[in-house]
């Protein structure tokens, strides 16, 4: 990937105790879970809203989640604050955020 370049990135249905729900949504970047998206009802606004956060198992910033009136709203919304989250990274983050999530991985080692 050239420097600059967006991260691509997938979208797939979100899995919960092996079922899926219409509306919610897991976020990959090379094969490892980044973020959702999901369908939901907002008490502030009362009505329903796309939100979005980042979710690699390390510390994040207040801005990496937020709310949208569409999912296309919500991923362009999400690819920002990831592209923003991923370049604020250093080396070790992106190793301990790898090592994390692959050692929860059935079969690692």
């Amino acid at each position: 990937m050239a420097e600059g370049e967006p991260h691509p990135l997938s979208l797939r249905p979100t899995l919960i105790g092996g079922d899926t729900a219409e509306g919610d949504y897991t976020l990959m970047r090379e094969g490892r879970p980044i973020g959702r998206i999901r369908l939901t009802q907002d008490h502030i606004v009362k009505g329903t809203v796309w939100a979005w956060t980042i979710t690699v198992p390390l510390p994040t910033p207040a801005w990496s989640a937020g709310g949208a009136e569409s999912l296309e709203a919500a991923k362009v919304a999400f690819r920002e604050a990831w592209e923003r989250f991923y370049a604020s990274l250093s080396e070790r983050d992106i190793a301990l955020w790898h090592l994390t999530e692959d050692s929860s991985r059935p079969g690692w080692r």
